[in-house]
């Protein structure tokens, strides 16, 4: 198809936009138009699309209108699936423990999936009411069984921010909240057989993973480095105080907390250090991304993870068949993949901003590095690592800060200075867990690496509480509607286009 235009570049760019459109045309208007309609325009469209096979223009347009209508499809049949009606009186059923217990207040929160009863099959969270005479709650481990009677309810937002909870919810797959009273649950055996296997190996990873934490008990970190560590490395944080990850936030080092791209990558880059030799050729890459979902499903497979992985998992396969490893096609394919498994990724707010700063990563790092002369950083490696940084950091928050103003009301003024700090740390800390596992096999070395452990963790959060408590650190009680955020990315986006036809004149002078 020979067009005109820098879209052309990147035709799957254009198949994800219009996907991921027709998923959203698909979530708002649901109620309104149903999945068998959606289904018959698909058809509609694709037939006209292949009848049309000499009309090169109107085929182009027919193929983006049947990604719309594709994703619209996609989008009702899962909205279908999870907004069935719930149960009006109380229900009884069995279901296992799949999170670790969280401590709120006088409750105890946990993610239930429900193996039989009228639930059976659907994913529910549950908060637990201790009463003041025992407390069985805090015997729950994940991978228990409990029998329950209980009245489910739909989410609901409890607070007015942009912050959607029942749409969270929806996204992570669950479909009612409950509240179980003493005497209404008890636990029991409950049998596995009901979960599909995914599920399965997904609960046995997140057992070993929760057999793991209790290592680092023994390893006499305190409260807030146990929390740290046991979020950057196992992606488990539920150890995390209210005011922990409000310090995190204002510092603008809230992303080195929760499993994400970062961590992937400094994992992906450890794996290629320890597979080594490139003689080994297409196995080596088959081995390092072993490596990377091994790593996703001893994490629980969470969403940024998952999102993570199939990033490094394209990316790679790329390198692969000698394709350009980072490139706009590649990020619109795994868009693609992950919309079409599930569309409401579309909606859940990790998946925006990681897609959103890879993005403007690819958009302007290469302009922006560019302009210090590549000569000037190769005779300088120390001037071309800190402008790098600064670059990638400056990119990343470029993509990510209205929807950090639009869904958490904040600014943090000073990301940039703490990323030269939290970024390596981060590395650092990913390492010490990978000899902990090493250094097991030789318990006296063990020590050593937990104290080293416990002192990199506690100076990164000194040095992020120092960083939190600068005069002006954040702007706090920023308030954007929907209309204003996409005014924001419009004016970003007609900015790289001028970006991009200046330095095209300037190319051609």
């Amino acid at each position: 198809m020979r067009t005109n235009g820098t879209i052309q570049l990147f035709p799957l760019l254009r198949v994800a936009v219009c996907l991921a459109a027709g998923v959203w045309a698909g979530y708002a208007l649901d109620g309104y138009v149903g999945l068998g309609w959606w289904f018959g325009l698909l058809v509609a469209s694709v037939l006209a699309t292949i009848i049309s096979w000499r009309l090169v223009l109107l085929q182009g347009g027919l193929i983006a209108l049947s990604a719309f209508l594709l994703g619209a499809v996609l989008m009702s049949r899962q909205l279908t699936v999870l907004q069935r009606p719930l149960p009006v009186d109380e229900v009884t059923g069995r279901a296992v423990v799949a999170s670790a217990p969280q401590q709120r207040g006088k409750v105890v929160r946990v993610d239930l999936w429900v193996t039989d009863g009228v639930m059976a099959g659907q994913r529910v969270k549950a908060s637990v009411l201790n009463d003041s005479l025992s407390r069985p709650s805090d015997r729950l481990h994940i991978g228990d069984g409990i029998t329950f009677s209980s009245v489910m309810q739909p989410p609901v937002n409890f607070s007015s921010s942009h912050f959607d909870y029942p749409l969270y919810l929806q996204c992570h797959g669950f479909t009612a909240t409950t509240l179980l009273l003493p005497g209404h649950w008890q636990k029991t055996v409950v049998s596995l057989r009901p979960l599909s296997y995914l599920d399965r190996t997904v609960l046995a990873a997140l057992r070993l993973r929760q057999t793991t934490m209790s290592h680092y008990l023994r390893m006499g970190l305190d409260d807030d480095e146990m929390a740290v560590a046991v979020a950057m490395a196992l992606g488990d944080r539920s150890r995390l105080t209210n005011d922990l990850r409000d310090l995190y936030s204002v510092s603008g080092a809230s992303h080195v907390l929760a499993l994400s791209g970062l961590h992937l990558g400094i994992i992906y880059v450890l794996l290629t250090l320890l597979v080594g030799s490139r003689r080994l050729g297409w196995w080596r890459e088959l081995l390092i991304l072993a490596g990377i979902w091994s790593y996703a499903v001893f994490t629980g497979l969470s969403p940024s993870v998952v999102r993570a992985s199939t990033m490094i998992t394209v990316f790679s396969v790329a390198s692969m068949l000698h394709r350009q490893r980072m490139s706009l096609n590649v990020l619109a394919f795994t868009a693609i993949l992950m919309l079409v498994v599930h569309p409401l990724n579309l909606f859940d707010v990790g998946f925006q901003m990681s897609f959103l700063a890879v993005l403007s990563i690819l958009i302007f790092y290469r302009p922006v590095v560019g302009l210090v002369s590549s000569e000037y950083q190769m005779r300088h490696p120390v001037v071309k690592w800190v402008w790098t940084m600064v670059v990638v950091s400056c990119c990343a928050q470029m993509g990510v800060a209205p929807l950090t103003a639009y869904y958490f009301g904040r600014f943090s003024v000073y990301f940039l200075l703490t990323n030269f700090f939290v970024i390596p740390l981060a590395t650092v800390v990913l390492y010490l867990t990978a000899l902990m596992f090493i250094a097991a096999l030789i318990p006296p070395l063990l020590p050593l690496f937990a104290r080293l452990l416990a002192w990199v963790v506690g100076a990164q959060t000194w040095l992020v509480r120092w960083v939190a408590s600068l005069p002006g650190s954040s702007i706090e009680g920023i308030t954007i509607n929907r209309l204003q955020l996409l005014m924001v990315y419009v004016f970003i986006a007609s900015l790289t286009v001028i970006i991009y036809k200046l330095l095209r004149i300037r190319n051609t002078i």
